[in-house]
């Protein structure tokens, strides 16, 4: 185990994330009935549906959730390839990305379990108890402060920081811009109590900014671990 292996496994993590989330919209798409889709209009169809069909959109939580899981050390990977940059500013971008990923996976894991137990329940009692559970924002996500938030701040520190370092595409540090004024917009929708924006954006974000930022990023990544000497192979 050394520092040049982890950075290897940082990059490949970062491409899993790209692929783990193009595989999730795709089933959100074909496998997730309209009654379940974001955001939910009619919470008695969307408990009926997902009592008769849960599939789709329990596997879709999960992968949601394994995006998050990806991020963890592909975040630390991002930061041995920028922090030549800004020690300082890379390693804030890494304290913010390692809790948003965190915090993403826990809000993850709690709509999986939510879900799990609503599709077990019937009648009047699930629909009492989705909309308990679904209606009220989750206590570990507020405001998507960790879906949308943390990450815009992580993504503008890290493209700036691409910017600045000398080999790195600056189309990479640009992408990198523009997700995090995606993310940016929906943090403060949610804020404004603004419903369907905070969705747009994070489906732009989950299924074209985000995943290209992370395979190509990933990509290098990985090639910058090649490179390492022995100061990283230690």
């Amino acid at each position: 185990m050394n520092d040049k292996s982890f950075v290897r496994f940082g990059g490949l993590s970062g491409i899993l994330l790209a692929l783990t989330a193009w595989v999730a919209v795709a089933v959100y798409f074909v496998m997730v009935p309209p009654a379940q889709q974001q955001p939910i209009g009619d919470l008695g169809g969307f408990v009926a549906s997902l009592a008769q069909n849960p599939t789709g959109t329990l596997l879709y939580t999960g992968l949601y959730a394994l995006t998050a899981f990806w991020s963890i050390s592909a975040t630390i990977g991002v930061y041995y390839v920028v922090r030549k940059s800004g020690e300082a500013w890379a390693f804030f971008a890494t304290i913010v990305g390692a809790i948003n990923a965190v915090g993403w996976l826990l809000t993850g894991l709690a709509q999986l379990a939510n879900l799990r137990y609503i599709a077990s329940l019937s009648g009047a009692e699930a629909v009492d108890v989705a909309r308990m559970l679904l209606m009220t924002p989750l206590s570990i996500n507020p405001f998507n402060l960790m879906t949308s938030g943390l990450t815009s701040i992580w993504f503008l520190v890290t493209a700036l920081l691409i910017l600045r370092t000398s080999g790195m595409p600056k189309l990479l540090g640009y992408l990198g811009l523009v997700a995090f004024a995606d993310l940016a917009v929906g943090f403060i929708a949610s804020l404004a109590g603004v419903v369907v924006v905070p969705t747009l954006t994070a489906i732009i974000a989950g299924a074209v900014g985000g995943p290209i930022f992370w395979l190509w990023f990933g990509v290098l990544i990985r090639r910058s671990a090649d490179g390492m000497g022995e100061a990283g192979t230690r």
